[in-house]
């Protein structure tokens, strides 16, 4: 007998346009099973939603796309899955999407229909090289941003469009600007970037040169507050949504960083989440 496998992410939240509040958000859909065949999954580790489809990254290495009411297209997988799978997905104007391959120290870039394009980066903590990489945008510019964590590499690196290393910031550490694995990253109004410093329970936003703008929520269960966020996205609203591992639930916040709603609670029925990623 099967059970359900429930997956949430910033990105679905962010796409679907949740409704302010708790009493407004609610599951109207929910889709697939644990298992290995085309549909079913083995805890999904990413998300994200491009053109209409929804793309999902599970433990098996297989990234799956299905339409927006569930129904599967197509799959494929990456390379070597065997030290660990990717955390994040991210996508091009083109339609180009990237895949930081957390595991391998490298970044995948596929077309939709999954051909390989091109595989860059290597291991090592030196700049211009990865450790853990866990998250990719890209700004309007074509300049890469991209989070990693691991010994001597708790921090975000920028590549030009030609993947040329430019620039670097952060350090492991708790205080304001430092990183404890930082898992996730995009990009807001304005060009300033959004991370979820994980193991510090906190989004921190910089600007595109590494200036610390604001630190956003803190260690707790309230309102405002976070617990492992894992991932994050930027609404086309201008809402922060971030999917907390720790809390099983989505907090939204403003820009300022101000709590705008929380939803979700422990569970597997429609509604309820378990460690979303």
């Amino acid at each position: 007998m099967y059970r359900r496998e429930f997956f949430v992410c910033a990105a679905a939240a962010a796409m679907y346009g949740c409704a302010p509040g708790v009493k407004d958000a609610r599951a109207f859909r929910v889709w697939g099973r644990q298992g290995t065949v085309s549909g079913a999954f083995l805890r999904p580790r990413a998300i994200g939603c491009h053109a209409g489809e929804v793309y999902v990254i599970d433990t098996t290495g297989r990234i799956q796309v299905f339409d927006g009411q569930g129904v599967f297209q197509r799959q494929w997988s990456v390379p070597d899955a065997t030290n660990g799978t990717p955390t994040a997905i991210h996508f091009g104007g083109d339609g180009t999407v990237y895949v930081p391959d957390t595991h391998c120290s490298r970044i995948l870039e596929y077309d939709r229909e999954g051909a390989l394009l091109f595989q860059w980066g290597e291991y090592g903590s030196e700049t211009g090289r990865f450790i853990y990489p866990t998250g990719l945008v890209r700004d309007a510019d074509g300049v890469y941003f991209i989070s990693e964590y691991g010994q001597g590499a708790e921090r975000i690196q920028v590549f030009d469009p030609e993947r040329k290393f430019m620039r670097a910031w952060g350090s492991h550490g708790g205080e304001p600007g430092q990183f404890n694995r930082c898992m996730a990253i995009d990009i807001g109004p304005g060009g300033n970037l959004y991370t979820a410093d994980t193991a510090n329970h906190r989004i921190q936003c910089f600007s595109r040169e590494g200036e610390l703008l604001r630190v956003i929520g803190g260690a707790g269960s309230k309102a405002g507050q976070l617990k492992y966020p894992h991932d994050l996205a930027i609404g086309p609203n201008g809402a922060i949504y971030a999917a907390e591992y720790g809390n099983h639930r989505i907090s939204r916040f403003a820009l300022n960083g101000a709590s705008t709603g929380v939803y979700g609670a422990p569970g597997r029925g429609a509604g309820g989440f378990n460690g979303p990623r």
